[in-house]
């Protein structure tokens, strides 16, 4: 089990690099709005990059959750905003939201709040938004998008994810095969995800 998770992990890796390098290739063809996408997919690429790094050098990289939570967050949150056409006050809320996700784990520290809550409550925002989102999508058949199918796999990933990081701490008492499938389930519907990223890149055409 442990095995067949860091093949996962691999597999995910490999394929944030390449919908990032198709995203660089394909940049020119996004418009406007659709360009918030691959600015969450070099986010992430960064990040994950940044992990690796950290972890060959200091063996730690536990200050950079808050980081991606709050920088998800808003990528996220954005993309959404500019498809619904919103103003310009969810980007501060959303802003300001991030902010808290960033350092609120020390502010909350003796409420005993963890950064999993955080993690949690992001997730249970984006799901609304991209849920919202869809059901507008549905009512507009004629905008359809090549991009709705993304929105749809965020939607499952950040749902099904809600429950991962928000018990992951209680996962830990299970036997180590069991918290390894919990994060196998987390690879591989990530790695739907980046796949879904790379086919949707190529099929832009000039």
């Amino acid at each position: 089990m442990i095995q067949l998770y860091y093949i996962t992990l691999v597999l995910a890796s490999i394929l944030l690099t390449c919908a990032t390098v198709f995203g660089f290739l394909k940049y020119k063809l996004f418009t406007e709005k659709e360009k918030s996408y691959i600015y969450y997919i070099i986010f992430l690429f960064c990040i994950e990059l940044t992990s690796n790094a950290l972890l060959l050098k200091i063996k730690s990289n536990d200050f950079l959750y808050p980081v991606y939570i709050a920088g998800e967050f808003f990528m996220v949150s954005s993309i959404f905003f500019k498809k619904l056409s919103l103003s310009k006050y969810y980007y501060t809320a959303s802003a300001s939201l991030s902010l808290f996700f960033l350092v609120g784990d020390r502010i909350l520290a003796r409420y005993h709040y963890n950064i999993d809550y955080s993690k949690a409550t992001s997730n249970i925002i984006i799901t609304c938004i991209i849920g919202y989102s869809l059901i507008r999508d549905i009512k507009k058949i004629e905008n359809k998008s090549s991009f709705q199918i993304i929105d749809k796999m965020m939607f499952l990933y950040f749902t099904v994810s809600i429950f991962i990081f928000m018990f992951q701490h209680e996962l830990l008492a299970f036997p180590v095969e069991y918290f390894s499938g919990f994060w196998i389930i987390n690879n591989l519907m990530v790695s739907s995800l980046y796949s879904l990223f790379i086919y949707t890149f190529l099929k832009l055409k000039k």
